[in-house]
């Protein structure tokens, strides 16, 4: 059996609800000698672990990926992230405490934000060539600069398929470093926003990056996403909801399912499609560990919304009936 790595930072949020407003105790016109508090109305503590929200996604489709992270003593995982989740090669800082996010917002919903990446800064000790496992994917996400760097090296040297997402550290990269990424990665993940800047930064035209990587990846929020290529663009428009609780984690979701479905098919449409749906369960429910979607419901849905007959319950899992164009990009 081959297995999927998640390379990611692991980190606390420490999320703080402000019932008044910011401006009341900023005076913009003296922000030299700034010195403001602010009384707590709430506090509220979560495991901000983007990868987390990846693992159980994976783990609701049949698969246990292994994590790449550093944190200290202070990180506890469950039972069931023990059983769901390979946490065997996870670096464990001597001195540093893990990685934490603070966040304050105010009563317009203005928010005040610090971040310190502590023990994320100890990921470079971490490696994909000490894994003993087989891999056939990893996807390789914002942590510390050098260790991302040095983790999609070590997949193209393995030979494994690499999906770059650099999310909110694509601003830390360099035009050198994200060529370096480029040249050892298969795929890029971003979205709208994010690719025009990652264009700006390595100072390349679309045309150029097809000829770069094997498929971008582009999310492009309530419009969904699209995938390019040298030789195709597809575009899956989303499956309509009742209700949209929270949409935050729908791209998570997207990126294990993508990944999963690759993985067993190597069919980037249906794979596709497949996230689609996933996604639209994910955002019904807030938070994301609540919801949940069995074989048999995502079998009717992709033969309802997509017309296409697929079989989940086979020992091989293979397609079998496709109805679609484009059934190869």
């Amino acid at each position: 059996m081959k297995h999927i790595i998640v390379s990611w930072s692991t980190a606390y949020d420490f999320i703080m609800d402000y019932e008044w407003k910011f401006k009341n105790n900023i005076k913009t016109d003296d922000l030299e000698n700034l010195s403001v508090w602010f009384l707590i109305k709430y506090l509220k503590k979560e495991t901000w672990w983007t990868w987390l929200n990846i693992a159980y996604n994976l783990s609701l489709i049949w698969e246990k990926p292994i994590l790449l992270s550093s944190v200290w003593n202070d990180f506890s995982f469950d039972n069931y992230f023990k059983e769901k989740i390979n946490l065997d090669y996870i670096n464990k800082s001597k001195k540093l405490l893990s990685a934490s996010w603070y966040i304050i917002t105010d009563s317009n919903s203005n928010q005040i934000t610090a971040f310190y990446p502590w023990a994320m800064k100890e990921s470079i000790n971490t490696s994909i060539k000490d894994i003993t496992e087989k891999i056939e994917y990893s996807i390789i996400a914002p942590n510390q600069k050098e260790a991302m760097i040095k983790h999609i090296k070590e997949s193209n040297e393995l030979w494994v398929k690499t999906f770059f997402d650099p999310w909110q550290q694509l601003f830390a990269f360099k035009k050198q470093e994200l060529e370096e990424c480029s040249k050892n990665a298969n795929y890029l993940i971003v979205n709208e926003y994010e690719y025009k800047e990652f264009k700006t930064r390595i100072l390349k035209e679309e045309n150029e990056l097809k000829n770069i990587f094997e498929k971008i990846v582009i999310t492009l929020g309530k419009n969904w996403s699209k995938i390019i290529d040298k030789n195709n663009e597809i575009i899956i428009s989303p499956v309509k909801v009742k209700e949209i609780i929270d949409p935050t984690w729908a791209w998570d979701a997207y990126r294990a399912w993508l990944i999963r479905w690759l993985k067993l098919w190597y069919n980037w449409e249906t794979a596709w499609k497949l996230w689609n749906l996933l996604s639209s369960h994910c955002i019904q429910f807030h938070w994301w560990q609540n919801h949940f979607v069995s074989k048999w419901t995502l079998e009717l849905e992709m033969e309802k919304f997509f017309w296409e007959k697929i079989d989940l319950h086979a020992e091989k899992k293979k397609i079998i009936d496709v109805h679609t164009q484009n059934n190869n990009f």
